[in-house]
């Protein structure tokens, strides 16, 4: 029961920060279009440039005035990432930096969505509230997906879109069931939180209910799903590709968002809808601006592409945004291009050919984003309709069935085999999902060489080191050498025990004794081999302490017996808050 009222604390807290990022954005875009409104007004063309001067703006505050970079680029992923590798941990300056920030990308011009700063607003608030009760890791970790969910369901009117997104886009074939009762709660609440200030009309207003899809209509919702998926290919390989050229680039990374938005304003002249998030344009392709010519299916054709493109170059320079939205713009406008052809080949054979823009919302986002029911009830709460609802899910089904290698969250993970989050719950022996290079401390190892006498190296041997030994074609002088100076054969460690006895018992013998007659075979530990593989060669060996190699077959430290047992304490601590 406390983890309800929490969520529903989170829900409040979020909703009220959506209400803030609403209005916000409003204000802000009204500033930024003053020169270009009213009787003196600016030439429309000359708007191209405040990407630029927005993507400078927020690259300065990101790298140089709050040290984020977490904050850029899109916020979904960064959640995602952060649930899967990170505990859920999310430091506290990111929630104000990425709402100011997107704010600033979106009034400015930048190709970019709302859900991403939302959402990861929502987990920022969630992760700083977890900090105040010292949460452990697994309940940080759900209060951060009832923030998400809280951002999203409130800033799109989607409560249950919401909860569902935030439990289903971690994965690309699984959810987070264990999170979802806690996300609707925390969605719900900010719903009800945001419609009390900004009112309860859909996110998509003015939507007519369309009749119940036919045969022939959910054969056009499954072929417009096939059509998503080489629009949504192009669209995740645009993205990604911008994102690694402008993180290979050597320059400063405050000044990529402004070049970013510099090279979009090309397309904002061209194609001025590709602007902002873009819903106003879909808003009025809803209202009955369908394309009944050629000419205009290529036109809607061409706004896809210039989106596509300025999506990633607006996120993938770091400018502060989503792609979740761009990929509902991307999909409605699809959907329109569809039903002009429709129109084209076969008139009246699609009683609403609107409908489609609605399919194509929600079959592209749920291929790209590999979340098919959120996807799918994200729309029908948007728009308010649900008669739609047969044509949505054939259509994102047919999309998923053809998208499956790709994902617009690089973050995403398979399902809950592949995510650290529930490593410990997949294998309940936590030492086989450690490895040797996740607990020693790596060094660069002193060597001996097996030829050599005991009594050149004695007086330089450390009793409490580790010394491995090679025997073979090492041409280094004899003594202590580093481990990737030796080119022989490890052959072993050396036995302190053996060399103290001799010293005791016979100090003449120390000048007959060489290295390999005081060497003990121990075998060398890969630093991939995971901890329950590495304790039992010590219990078959009875050694204290192993030298570990990495692949390349170089020494890089010593694990001890005592080392693992600590490991194994720290691990279950974690795992136990």
């Amino acid at each position: 029961m406390p983890k309800i009222f929490l969520a529903a604390f989170i829900g409040f807290v979020t909703g009220l920060v959506a209400v803030a990022f609403h209005f916000g954005l409003g204000l802000a875009t009204s500033l930024v279009k003053m020169p270009w409104t009213g009787d003196n007004a600016l030439p429309w063309w000359s708007f191209a440039i405040m990407p630029a001067i927005g993507g400078l703006i927020v690259g300065v505050i990101i790298y140089v005035v709050a040290k984020a970079p977490e904050t850029a680029g899109q916020g979904t992923d960064n959640m995602i990432k952060s649930f899967h590798h990170e505990g859920g941990k999310i430091r506290k300056r990111v929630a104000p930096v990425k709402f100011l920030t997107s704010i600033i990308t979106l009034a400015t011009g930048g190709s970019a969505g709302y859900e991403g700063p939302i959402s990861q607003i929502g987990s920022g608030v969630a992760s700083t509230v977890c900090y105040g009760f010292n949460m452990p890791q697994s309940l940080r970790r759900q209060f951060t997906l009832a923030g998400t969910a809280a951002g999203l369901g409130s800033i799109f009117k989607a409560p249950l879109a919401g909860a569902l997104t935030s439990v289903e886009v971690l994965y690309r074939e699984d959810f987070e069931s264990n999170a979802f009762a806690t996300s609707i709660v925390s969605s719900v609440v900010a719903f009800t939180v945001y419609i009390a200030f900004v009112g309860t009309e859909p996110a998509i207003a003015g939507v007519p209910v369309f009749p119940f899809a036919n045969t022939v209509e959910l054969i056009a919702c499954a072929l417009l799903g096939i059509l998503c998926f080489p629009f949504s290919y192009l669209y995740v390989r645009c993205y990604s590709e911008s994102e690694t050229r402008f993180a290979r680039w050597q320059v400063p990374n405050w000044i990529k968002p402004a070049i970013g938005g510099l090279m979009i304003s090309v397309l904002v002249v061209v194609f001025p809808e590709v602007a902002g998030g873009g819903f106003e344009f879909i808003n009025e392709v809803m209202g009955a601006m369908m394309p009944h010519s050629i000419w205009g299916v290529l036109l809607l054709l061409g706004i896809v592409l210039a989106k596509i493109v300025a999506t990633g170059l607006t996120v993938g320079s770091g400018g502060s945004g989503g792609v979740f939205g761009p990929s509902l713009f991307i999909g409605g406008v699809l959907g329109a291009a569809f039903a002009g052809a429709c129109e084209l080949i076969a008139p009246d054979m699609i009683r609403c050919p609107e409908m489609f823009i609605l399919v194509g919302m929600a079959a592209f986002f749920a291929g790209a984003a590999k979340a098919p029911i959120a996807g799918v009830v994200m729309v029908c709460e948007m728009t308010g309709s649900y008669s739609l609802l047969p044509g949505l899910l054939i259509a994102a089904v047919m999309h998923i069935a053809f998208s499956r290698p790709w994902s617009i969250y690089k973050s995403q993970v398979q399902n809950k085999f592949a995510s650290p989050a529930h490593r410990g719950d997949m294998d309940v022996d936590v030492l086989r999902v450690t490895t040797v290079g996740d607990v020693i401390e790596h060094c660069e190892m002193k060597t001996l060489r097996g030829e050599d006498s005991l009594s050149d190296v004695l007086k330089d041997i450390e009793v409490d080191y580790v010394y491995p030994v090679y025997e073979g074609t090492s041409r280094t002088p004899a003594g202590l050498s580093l481990g990737h100076e030796h080119t022989g054969t490890y052959i072993g460690l050396l036995d302190m025990s053996i060399v103290k006895n001799a010293y005791i018992t016979s100090p003449d013998l120390i000048q007959h004794l060489l290295i390999s007659d005081c060497t003990v075979k121990a075998p060398m530990l890969m630093d991939s081999m995971d901890l329950h593989s590495a304790l039992r060669i010590f219990v078959r060996t009875s050694m204290s302490e192993l030298c570990v190699k990495n692949k390349s077959g170089e020494v890089i430290g010593v694990l001890s017996h005592a080392a693992i047992f600590k490991a194994y304490d720290k691990i279950v601590q974690q795992k136990a808050g």
